[in-house]
C-alpha cells in the first residue's frame, strides 16, 4: 500500500530477513474498536463508518504486514453486508480474523465458517436434511480451500449433507419472531446417516470435513491452493510451480500456520527480484490509501466509500462471493475515470498544501525527480520519466501557475504509481 520515503529509510541496510521479521512484528498495531463505536448507527452508515476506521487504520498504523493480510483474508473469505445484512456480523468476523488470521488457517476455517456471517452469505443458515443447500459446500472447497477442480459433484452433495443442521437462530416464536443471526446446531435437522466424502465412507459431520480438507487426504490441495493464493497476491499471478511446492510443503510442515506461510512468501527470492517489482496492479483501497498519506489526508478529508466504490471496490461489500480479483480486475474505462475525478479534486489540495511549490525553480531532471520521490518510485522507467518531464516541460511553458499539481496529476497515472 505504499509508505512514505521517511518509512523507507528505517529499512535501508537491512538485510531481507532482518526486513521480513520487521514487517511481520505486529506487536505494535493499535487496538482495534469494539462493537459500541459503531452501535446505534443505521446500517449503512455503520458500514460508512468502518469503511472510514480501516482505511484510516491503514494509512497510520506502523509498517506492518497486517493490513495487507486482512485485505487478503477479506476477499479470501468474503462476505457482504448487500446479503448480510448486518453490520456488525461483518465486524464481528473482521475482528475475529484480526485475532486469529496470523495463526493456524483450520483454526480460522472454523470460526468463519461457524460464523453468522458467512452462515448467511452462503445460505448455510437454511441447510437442513432432507432440503440440502449446497451453496456453502461448494464454496468451502472451490474458494476457501482446495479451489476449483479438485472435488466432484458427489463431494458437494455430501459436503451440504454433513452442514446441515449448522445454522442460525432465526425466527421463530420463542424469540417473539425477532431475527436472531446467532449459530446454532439442530440435531434433529442433521443427516446422521453415511456420506461419501473425497472417496471416504463414514458419518461426516461439519468439523471433520474440515480436518479432512486441512489435514487428510485434501491437505496437499489446500496447502497448494492457498500457497499460490498468497504468493500471487504479494508477488504476481503467475507462481512457478516448484516455488508454490515449496511454499505448500512447508506450511504443511507448519501446522498451516498463515504467519508462516506470509514470511516465507515474502522471503522467496521472487518477491525480491526488481523484475517484479510492478507486477500487481493496486485495488482501489491500496491505491487510495498510499496517494492519502503522501498527502497527510485522513479519511475525514475525503468521501472515501464513494471514491472507492466508483473504482470497483467497497470494503465490507464485495462483489461476489470469490472476492476481488487482481490486475486486468482493476483495469476498465469506469475504474480510468473515477480515478481522474479524484485526481482532478487531490490537485487543489496538492495546491492548497504546498507540496510541490519548489518545482518552477527546479531543472527539468531535478524537478521529475522531485515528482517521482513525492510518490516513493526510485526505479521508474525511461518511458515514465520522460512522460513526467513532458508534463512539467509543457506546464512551464504554457502555464506556469498550475506547475504545483499538473505534473503530480500526470504522476498519479504513471504505472508505478498504479502498481504495487
Amino acid at each position: 500500500m505504499g509508505a512514505k520515503t521517511q518509512t523507507v529509510d528505517t529499512f535501508v541496510g537491512m538485510d531481507h530477513v532482518d526486513a521480513v521479521d520487521r514487517l511481520m512484528d505486529t506487536s505494535a498495531t493499535p487496538a482495534v474498536p469494539s462493537w459500541s463505536r459503531f452501535a446505534g448507527l443505521q446500517d449503512w452508515v455503520a458500514q460508512e463508518e468502518m469503511i472510514d476506521w480501516w482505511v484510516d487504520r491503514m494509512i497510520t498504523a506502523p509498517p506492518t504486514v497486517e493490513e495487507k493480510v486482512m485485505l487478503f483474508l477479506h476477499s479470501h473469505f468474503a462476505t457482504g453486508r448487500d446479503k448480510v445484512g448486518d453490520a456488525q456480523l461483518l465486524w464481528d468476523q473482521h475482528v475475529m480474523m484480526r485475532n486469529h488470521g496470523f495463526g493456524q488457517f483450520r483454526r480460522l476455517l472454523e470460526r468463519v465458517s461457524f460464523g453468522s456471517a458467512m452462515l448467511i452469505y452462503l445460505d448455510n443458515e437454511t441447510n437442513v436434511a432432507g432440503a440440502e443447500q449446497e451453496n456453502f459446500a461448494r464454496e468451502l472447497m472451490e474458494l476457501h480451500t482446495v479451489g476449483n477442480g479438485r472435488f466432484s459433484e458427489s463431494d458437494v452433495v455430501a459436503m451440504a449433507r454433513a452442514w446441515t443442521g449448522h445454522n442460525t437462530v432465526g425466527a421463530n416464536r420463542a424469540n417473539n419472531w425477532q431475527y436472531d443471526p446467532s449459530y446454532i446446531f439442530r440435531p434433529e435437522d442433521h443427516d446422521n446417516g453415511n456420506k461419501t466424502l473425497f472417496g471416504i465412507t463414514r458419518n461426516w459431520d461439519a468439523k471433520d470435513t474440515l480436518d479432512e480438507l486441512c489435514y487428510g487426504v485434501k491437505a496437499t490441495a489446500t496447502s497448494d491452493f492457498i500457497a499460490r493464493k498468497m504468493f500471487s497476491f504479494f508477488v504476481h499471478t503467475g507462481p512457478p510451480q516448484h516455488v508454490v511446492d515449496d511454499l505448500a510443503a512447508r506450511f504443511r510442515n507448519d501446522q498451516l500456520r498463515i504467519d508462516g506461510l506470509v514470511r516465507n512468501v515474502l522471503l522467496t527470492d521472487e518477491f525480491w527480484d526488481p523484475a517484479n517489482r510492478y507486477m500487481i496492479v493496486k485495488s482501489p483501497v491500496e491505491f487510495m490509501v498510499d496517494i492519502m498519506r503522501r498527502l497527510n489526508m485522513r479519511p475525514s478529508d475525503e468521501a472515501v466509500r464513494w471514491r472507492m466504490e466508483g473504482m470497483g471496490m467497497t470494503l465490507f461489500d464485495p462483489p461476489t462471493v470469490a472476492g476481488w480479483g487482481q490486475n486486468n480486475f482493476w483495469l476498465s474505462t469506469a475504474t480510468a475515470w473515477s480515478k481522474s475525478r479524484w485526481t482532478n479534486n487531490l490537485k487543489w489540495k496538492v495546491h492548497d498544501r504546498g507540496f510541490l511549490h519548489d518545482l518552477q525553480a527546479m531543472s527539468l531532471a531535478d524537478a521529475t525527480q522531485r515528482v517521482l520521490d513525492f510518490f516513493g518510485i526510485y526505479d521508474a522507467s525511461e518511458r515514465s520519466r520522460s512522460q513526467l518531464a513532458y508534463v512539467i516541460e509543457q506546464t512551464l511553458a504554457e502555464r506556469p501557475w498550475a506547475i504545483d499539481y499538473e505534473p503530480f496529476a500526470a504522476g498519479m497515472f504513471i504505472p508505478e504509481v498504479q502498481c504495487a
